[in-house]
């Protein structure tokens, strides 16, 4: 028997405002390895940095730090990652950072044009006419 799912929406206009202001989407681990490496293309960072770079540089998209743990480990096993630490004035402890090593940039640059069409097919939004 198929049941019907009902909606969480009042009423159509709550529902063309979904379209103006859809929800968050999380990436999962392909697209979160594509944004790390996206990001340590153009410099080091350290993980909590990378999850401040995706919400300015893309406040619709999301990523958990699991996700983006999971991604990191990936990256770690296929030894494209290099760590050091470095120390941050206003920080007690050295913060772990993370490069790229220059053997793995070939490949992940070759990620890149899929990202990038992944990101404008994705976040590229169409307006919505304005009711009448």
């Amino acid at each position: 028997m198929q049941t019907r799912r009902k909606l969480t929406r009042a009423c159509l206009a709550d529902i063309e405002r979904y379209f103006r202001q859809p929800p968050p989407r999380f990436l999962d681990l392909e697209l979160a390895v594509c944004w790390v490496l996206d990001c340590l293309l153009q410099n080091d960072s350290y993980p909590s940095g990378l999850l401040h770079r995706l919400e300015h540089d893309h406040p619709e998209l999301r990523l958990s730090e699991t996700v983006l743990h999971q991604a990191l480990s990936f990256l770690d096993d296929q030894g494209m990652l290099d760590h050091y630490s470095k120390r941050c004035p206003s920080r007690g402890r050295p913060r772990s950072m993370l490069h790229l090593n220059s053997e793995a940039r070939e490949s992940a640059e070759r990620l890149m044009g899929p990202w990038q069409r992944w990101l404008m097919d994705h976040l590229c939004q169409p307006q919505l006419p304005a009711a009448t």
